[in-house]
């Protein structure tokens, strides 16, 4: 017969499992036990820098000092807009982008000069070409960015419409809309609500929001908005007659896109497709002609 005692350990321990496994259970299980509600804000991931990238912020880091002053302040104010305008794309920031540029500059040029005195011109231009990687990326980062801008603004406004019009403050349903409309826009308006905790006024958050975008259609929203703080107009109807307006813009902005894509695509089409057909109609002729070529290459 089992001593109590060590039937009161055993029963003990399988309570403590026991009481684990229904505690990691309800732990998996949020949506049935009570906690926080407030919509926390997506975490951004985390991008990896590319290794060409890394090899010439380590070339350039120690010319940092020279570069910096060489550039100036008011250069590097623009070069840190261009950055933002990019999204700040791999945490870059303006000291990263200054090394970055400095060892572009001294390995591809010198790579390039190494190539052209072996007389492989096309591989040094090829080479040389690499100096602009970065502005590149951040130029295709920009654009991107502004497509997804003007994209997601008319479906923003519209649902922020809705939040104020049902009673919400301006800022308190921006903040709500950015939440639930995660996106390139949504982290947008979360910088500008950072400003403005920060101390920064709507006024100055709004226009730096522009600084940051080449968008058209954002630029009319933060006018819109100024206006209406100022002249004293209702926000909703404000914001309703800004998204009709932003769906008309982005459909004329679709148009306008696919007409500058259709010469890119009849140019693909007819570089590949010529050389084929002219082929065929070539091949088809010649056999239909009845030209002997044993007889002409037999002489």
């Amino acid at each position: 017969m089992m001593h109590p005692l060590v039937l009161a350990l055993g029963l003990g321990g399988a309570a403590v499992v026991a009481l684990f496994c229904w505690g990691l259970y309800l732990f998996t299980r949020r949506s049935e036990v009570a906690g926080d509600i407030t919509a926390a804000p997506p975490k951004r991931k985390r991008e990896s820098t590319f290794i060409l990238n890394r090899v010439t912020e380590l070339i350039g880091r120690p010319f940092l000092g020279a570069v910096r002053d060489l550039v100036g302040e008011e250069r590097q104010e623009g070069i840190r807009l261009r950055i933002d305008a990019a999204g700040r794309p791999e945490s870059l920031t303006v000291d990263r982008y200054l090394q970055r540029k400095t060892g572009e500059i001294l390995l591809y040029s010198s790579a390039a000069l190494l190539l052209l005195t072996r007389g492989q011109t096309a591989l040094a231009l090829i080479a040389l070409c690499f100096v602009l990687l970065t502005d590149a990326d951040l130029l295709l980062k920009t654009r991107q960015r502004q497509d997804d801008i003007q994209r997601q603004l008319p479906d923003f406004l519209d649902v922020l419409a809705v939040s104020v019009g049902a009673g919400l403050a301006f800022r308190q349903a921006l903040a709500r809309v950015a939440d639930a409309m995660p996106g390139t826009l949504a982290d947008e308006f979360r910088v500008v609500l950072r400003q403005m905790d920060l101390g920064t006024s709507r006024k100055d958050a709004f226009q730096a929001l522009r600084q940051r975008n080449s968008n058209e259609s954002l630029g009319k929203f933060v006018t819109a908005i100024q206006q209406s703080e100022e002249l004293g107009a209702p926000l909703s109807h404000t914001l309703l007659n800004i998204g009709q307006d932003m769906r008309r813009q982005d459909a004329q902005y679709m148009r306008r896109k696919a007409q500058r894509l259709n010469p890119r695509v009849t140019a693909i089409t007819a570089a590949t497709m010529l050389p084929g057909l002219l082929l065929l109609v070539g091949g088809a002729m010649i056999l239909g002609s009845g030209v002997d070529f044993g007889g002409v290459f037999t002489g």
